[in-house]
């Protein structure tokens, strides 16, 4: 082989082997989620829930009993995941398919509020935010 061949050859394996290396960056972004926003909420979720705890622990607030906690946990949680959604769909840099925390913000949701109206409105209204979740996923879809 000639010095020009083996040169090209080595510039063609640098650049395969940098191809694979940004493969392989975006395996990782793609199932870490890419972006700090779903462990940021998910931290909050969990302070929600232990500063929800020690309130109700300490009886810092009279409406916050053992009764209903798990119910203002979950309903807190159901609003962090809107923000997220909301954040979503307004920040290009966060941009991501946002179906299923929609679909995990109404669960959420319908789970708190069940604990204080009862479980026989909240189940049907899982099912209908659940559905809306499907209808607005088809109109929110980014089209190129």
């Amino acid at each position: 082989m000639s010095e020009e061949e083996n040169k090209r050859k080595d510039e063609k394996e640098e650049k395969d082997e940098k191809d694979r290396g940004e493969r392989e960056w975006d395996k990782g972004e793609q199932w870490s989620g890419g972006d700090a926003l779903g462990p940021l909420i998910w931290g909050l979720i969990v302070i929600l829930a232990g500063v929800a705890l020690l309130s109700a622990n300490l009886g810092t607030f009279l409406w916050l009993t053992w009764d209903n906690v798990w119910s203002v946990i979950f309903i807190g949680a159901g609003l962090l995941f809107l923000l997220e959604v909301v954040l979503r769909l307004l920040l290009p840099a966060y941009r991501r398919p946002i179906r299923g925390r929609v679909i995990l913000a109404f669960v959420a949701l319908a789970i708190g509020i069940g604990g204080f109206i009862g479980w026989e409105l909240t189940w049907p209204l899982i099912v209908i935010a659940v559905g809306l979740a499907i209808i607005l996923g088809v109109f929110l879809r980014p089209r190129f």
